[in-house]
């Protein structure tokens, strides 16, 4: 059986992480080594992970082996996961999969994953079908295609009943960050996501790396229920959220010719000041929001006309 690696980043979330913990414990599928990975989280939550799973024989819980890794610092999403991942390949991972600790599986979403995974040499990513974890009847991503007009990608079937739609295997042109099944020979070929990104956007521009090489599967009968912002205005998003995001949809197209760069200026303001109407509407941070909104935005825009010189060797953190 080829070994899954699960790397579960935490930040601050000690109870999410046991529950998804648990919940990958649980899985049919038995070859699944479990690897938390830390950014240096401020409540201590690293360390009590760490502590306790490494007690008394990882505390009862059914794996082949429990890692957790405390970084020594916040390296974002994507940092927080290659960290993970290069620990997973150099202990013979087949298979590296990148988990959001708020998520919980089924017994058999990650046997259904790998099946698919292993159907054609040419498929790199597998991405499942995820529903909301307090509406567990609807979607909230059941795959996701890149649209160069909305200046990044659209999540498939989000608030539809899962039952009845989105249940039929395919190829797609993105894997959302929630949850993406990895083969080591992607890792090998294409290499580890941007961790200059910090966070969002890093899983977009890696698929569309990926898709080079490889096939990106949806596979709709690996079920995973994931904790979100849904119905949610943007005025209720963090200030955090706001700049990051913002910021990395310049990023994503960085490397494009001036035409497609001036499409983007023009969608990402309009986004922008759509984004700071509700703001202002609803937020409770009314002023924190719409400065880090507007950073991003600038900050962005040096980096998409390169006159802000961009160090992809490390995160790029506000």
């Amino acid at each position: 059986m080829k070994k899954v690696f699960a790397v579960i980043l935490n930040y601050n979330g000690y109870d999410d992480t046991i529950r998804c913990l648990k919940s990958i414990q649980n899985s049919s599928y038995k070859a699944v080594y479990s690897v938390i990975v830390d950014n240096a989280s401020p409540d201590g939550s690293g360390e009590r992970l760490k502590n306790e799973l490494s007690a008394s024989k990882n505390n009862g819980y059914n794996s082949p082996e429990i890692t957790v890794i405390l970084n020594s610092k916040n390296l974002g999403y994507a940092g927080g996961m290659n960290t993970g991942a290069r620990y997973a390949l150099e202990h013979g991972a087949d298979f590296v999969m990148y988990v959001n600790n708020d998520t919980e599986f089924t017994e058999t979403t990650i046997q259904e994953m790998a099946a698919v995974a292993d159907k054609d040499e040419k498929t790199g990513i597998v991405s499942p079908k995820v529903l909301y974890m307090d509406e567990r009847e609807k979607i909230y991503c059941a795959g996701s295609r890149y649209l160069f007009y909305r200046c990044g990608n659209v999540s498939l079937g989000r608030g539809t009943d899962a039952k009845n739609n989105r249940n039929t295997e395919e190829e797609i042109t993105h894997a959302e960050g929630a949850c993406l099944l990895i083969k080591k020979e992607v890792f090998l070929q294409v290499g580890f996501m941007k961790e200059f990104f910090f966070m969002y956007f890093e899983d977009l521009e890696y698929s569309l790396r990926v898709n080079r090489k490889f096939k990106i599967v949806y596979a709709p009968k690996a079920v995973l229920y994931h904790s979100s912002g849904a119905g949610k205005s943007f005025g209720d998003y963090s200030a955090l959220y706001h700049y990051y995001f913002t910021r990395n949809r310049f990023l994503i197209f960085k490397d494009h010719n001036l035409a497609a760069k001036l499409y983007v200026i023009l969608y990402s303001a309009a986004i922008s000041a759509i984004k700071s109407v509700s703001v202002i509407l609803s937020s409770d941070r009314k002023v924190e929001s719409l400065i880090s909104l507007w950073n991003g935005f600038l900050t962005g825009l040096e980096y998409l006309l390169k006159l802000k010189k961009l160090d992809e060797s490390k995160p790029l953190i506000r």
